[in-house]
């Protein structure tokens, strides 16, 4: 229990599907860390707050008043605590100051982080939970290569996954993007999945073929993801690649529309961080190079390190 000892901190990563807790100590290392399936939609039996004290158990018998930080969508209306949005730009000095302390018990208190927003005049809004945090914890000292005034990029590949601008330590710009949602869609209830073989296995070559397909087509997204199939029915795509291939298309229009939008053009020369892990960061990664664009990778525990900053700024920690 030595390390334990040390910890300092409590940093919750409260998600849809998922959750994270870290422990921390003094330098922002983390020192334990803990996960559950059990995230905000999930069955919580009693409640988040037992769930709470079921996956931290053990810390808070030898750190009895450690602070505790927590982001995601379990500050969403159907998470725990509903918090107000911050509005862009903004960054770890506005996210600090709003934290909203909810206590748990007489001697815990959880410092719940806002979400972040943006309402453009004459655009739509946008939003997001848990994200902030995370590039917050990117920019941390020691951890990105952008100096103070510096911009930079960054893409969190996902379900919903977000393209976040950087300019001089600031949330500057964020933008939305339901790639993972509508490939989803579209191949469990479209004519498109019919004739799909997925094995779950590695990504294959369709994948690639379908961003290159994409990346060099002027034609209309709705028009071109058709051709999963019309490709597949004159045998010019394998069934066990029509996924990929779908994958590809969906992931180079986001990629293309991303760079041009953040950028002024779509035609390289640039570079975005990948925060994230596994094979979906993969494919992200791979479409970035097709499009000619370095792609780096986020430091690992990119929501602990936000964490850290935040409760450092807060006060809630020595620093």
């Amino acid at each position: 229990m030595t390390s334990v000892n040390a910890g300092v901190l409590i940093g919750l990563d409260w998600g849809t599907t998922s959750l994270r807790a870290h422990l921390l100590d003094s330098d922002g290392q983390v020192l334990d860390r803990r996960s559950s399936a059990e995230g905000i939609l999930a069955d919580q039996k009693g409640g988040f707050a037992e769930t709470f004290q079921r996956v931290t158990g053990g810390w808070f018998d030898v750190l009895p008043s450690v602070p505790v930080v927590a982001s995601g969508m379990i500050t969403s209306r159907n998470g725990w605590v509903e918090t107000p949005y911050v509005s862009v730009p903004a960054g770890i000095d506005e996210l600090a100051s709003s934290l909203v302390p909810f206590d748990v018990s007489p001697s815990c208190t959880i410092h719940f982080v806002c979400g972040m927003d943006q309402d453009p005049p004459g655009g739509t809004p946008d939003i997001m939970r848990g994200e902030e945090t995370q590039i917050v914890g990117c920019l941390s000292p020691g951890c990105s290569s952008l100096a103070k005034g510096a911009a930079g990029l960054f893409v969190m590949p996902g379900t919903h996954s977000k393209w976040i601008s950087v300019c001089e330590g600031n949330l500057d710009r964020f933008d939305t993007y339901m790639t993972g949602e509508v490939f989803a869609v579209l191949k469990e209830h479209s004519i498109l999945g019919r004739l799909m073989e997925t094995g779950g296995g590695p990504m294959t070559g369709g994948f690639e073929r379908g961003v290159s397909a994409r990346l060099d087509s002027e034609a209309s997204l709705l028009r071109h993801i058709f051709s999963s199939r019309t490709l597949a029915l004159f045998d010019r795509l394998e069934p066990g690649e029509i996924a990929d291939y779908l994958s590809g298309l969906l992931i180079g229009e986001e990629v293309r529309s991303a760079m041009r939008d953040f950028d002024g053009k779509d035609d390289g020369d640039s570079s975005v961080t990948i925060v994230g892990s596994g094979a979906l960061t993969d494919r992200y990664r791979v479409a970035l190079a097709l499009a000619g664009i370095t792609a780096a990778p986020a430091p690992e525990d990119a929501a602990a390190r936000g964490h850290f900053s935040i409760a450092r700024q807060a006060g809630l920690i020595d620093g």
